[in-house]
């Protein structure tokens, strides 16, 4: 099957995820119920800061506190249906540097006003294979999944991970990523497995072969949570993808891209064709490399892609550190020359290479940014504050300097100068129609690996 067609996934289960024994999951489990309480955070919850901006209020307080020292509580969470106010939270600890272990999982069916008790979540945990683990729903956890009203369903990509070793007890060591989707009937209740998204020639998924050296070199998919619908019918996704080119030099050459892809469905076949798209890159004197993209679209219908990028890679050394984007015109196929995001006055500004979101308001009708943005030039991933939300300009598109926000910021008091706000879940709360975001700021203490989660609310004007 010859590369960047479209290709005809087979409805299959993944066998490797069934839990093992109860005994074997609780052993020496991270969790809240054997938190340790510590006095001076526990009397921080519930407590409320404001500060107010040009586009509203925003509120802060400390939500989930981390469960002993040098341990990160992480939290992904979101509505779990595109219809209701069924809420839910999927907790993780992190003990070294993007290993999200031990998860639990609660419920909301009245909009996060009460919830379940906290469950391990067996679908998010690490199993351990014998010489390799494997991870569904990586990086941090799964996400809402969106709505198709072509087939009445909700589609939801993922990608799950496989480790050299045990990255509990070691760290990340030589991880490879593939991404898949799977469907649900039930506004996101249950799922149906589908398969394994391909862009390429090479074997397909076979559960206990996720290590084979030929699987590992080729399809390899990151996965970050923003799945849109289509005009017309179908969903599109971005992921990360390696990009196979030819250097200046002539010789060949691997960049680290982004792919989109397209996903129609079958009705005769019952499944989604998946077709990917040209592959985004950038010149090397620009930024090491391509990642985390996000999603939307703008109000002329052209698609707008956000993607993180890093200066500390560049083969350029003074390249400065920006927030890039490309756009399309044709629901996703081909892609502009990837840009930097400017103020709508046109100047440029620094950020680093962090992920950014962008979502779409239910009541204002505008497109909202929420990222790092740096007065000073950056140095790759530093530094990770401020954290702001700012208006689109979506006929440029470009963030209206006059509406930026601050979220958060480094603050000597509260954290050291490492710092991160920079990993977080945001939506819009069905209800109240505020802004809600979930962070956990690593670097708050000397240990970065050490955050508690904090809750922001924003009020929009």
């Amino acid at each position: 099957m010859p590369a960047c067609a479209v290709i005809l996934l087979a409805v299959f289960a993944l066998s490797l995820l069934c839990p093992p024994p109860a005994a074997a999951q609780d052993a020496g489990r991270i969790s809240r119920a054997t938190a340790v309480k510590a006095p001076g955070l526990e009397a921080e919850i519930g407590k409320a800061y404001r500060r107010e901006g040009v586009l509203g209020t925003v509120e802060r307080q400390l939500y989930i506190p981390y469960p002993r020292p040098d341990v990160s509580s992480v939290l992904c969470c979101d509505y779990e249906g595109h219809t209701g106010l069924r809420r839910f939270e999927a907790l993780t600890y992190q003990v070294f540097d993007d290993v999200y272990q031990d998860a639990e999982m609660r419920r909301s069916d009245d909009n996060g006003k009460t919830w379940s008790q906290w469950e391990p979540a067996a679908d998010y945990d690490i199993y351990f294979k014998g010489g390799h683990s494997i991870q569904k729903f990586v990086p941090v956890g799964a996400s809402a999944g969106c709505y198709d009203p072509e087939s009445k369903l909700m589609v939801q990509p993922y990608s799950l991970a496989s480790f050299e070793g045990d990255p509990r007890k070691v760290g990340l060591k030589n991880t490879n990523y593939h991404t898949f989707w799977r469907t649900s009937g039930d506004n996101g209740r249950t799922w149906q497995e589908g398969g394994m998204i391909r862009y390429e020639d090479g074997p397909d998924y076979s559960p206990g072969q996720e290590r084979n050296p030929a699987f590992m070199a080729t399809n390899s998919a990151v996965y970050y949570y923003r799945t849109i619908p289509l005009k017309g019918g179908g969903v599109i996704f971005a992921a990360d993808t390696p990009v196979k080119t030819t250097g200046p030099d002539g010789q060949p050459d691997t960049l680290s891209g982004i792919r989109c892809f397209i996903g129609k469905w079958d009705k005769a076949l019952e499944a989604y064709r998946w077709e990917p798209s040209a592959p985004v890159t950038i010149p090397r004197n620009l930024s090491g490399y391509l990642a985390e993209p996000w999603l939307a679209q703008l109000q002329n219908g052209t698609l707008l892609l956000d993607i993180r990028g890093t200066n500390a890679g560049a083969s350029d050394p003074d390249a400065p550190g920006r927030h890039w984007y490309a756009l399309s015109r044709d629901q996703g196929k081909t892609w502009s020359q990837v840009t930097d995001w400017r103020y709508d006055d046109g100047s440029q500004f620094y950020s680093p290479a962090t992920m950014a979101k962008i979502l779409r308001h239910s009541k204002t009708k505008k497109l909202y940014w929420f990222g790092n943005i740096s007065p000073t030039q950056t140095q790759g991933n530093s530094p990770r504050y401020p954290f702001h939300i700012a208006e689109i300009d979506e006929t440029r598109p470009a963030l209206k300097r006059a509406t930026l926000t601050v979220i958060d910021d480094y603050d000597p008091a509260r954290h050291t100068k490492a710092v991160q706000f920079s990993n977080f879940y945001v939506f819009e709360n069905r209800r109240t129609h505020a802004f809600e975001i979930y962070l956990s700021p690593y670097g708050q203490y000397e240990n970065v690996y050490q955050a508690s989660v904090y809750k922001y609310v924003i009020r929009l004007k």
